[in-house]
């Protein structure tokens, strides 16, 4: 996804009361709290490592962090 995608929807969400996040689908009552804070960190990251493209995971960190391994270690993924 394009970092600069991803720095508009990040302050979409910022600029959003608790329960129009809620009201999100993909965020939800378990995450409206955190969600901020995680728009947050990633333009923390960004201002950090430049980038013009970021991945967007579907699944835990674990998962990512098993298949790099796996990869790194030459499984087929």
């Amino acid at each position: 996804m394009a970092v600069e995608a991803m720095q508009k929807i990040s302050e979409m969400i910022a600029k959003m009361d608790h329960e129009e996040r809620v009201g999100l689908p993909c965020i939800g009552a378990d995450r409206a709290d955190l969600v901020v804070a995680g728009c947050a960190i990633l333009e923390a990251i960004v201002e950090i490592w430049p980038a013009e493209k970021l991945g967007v995971a579907d699944r835990g960190i674990r998962e990512g962090i098993l298949r790099s391994l796996m990869a790194r270690d030459g499984y087929a993924l």
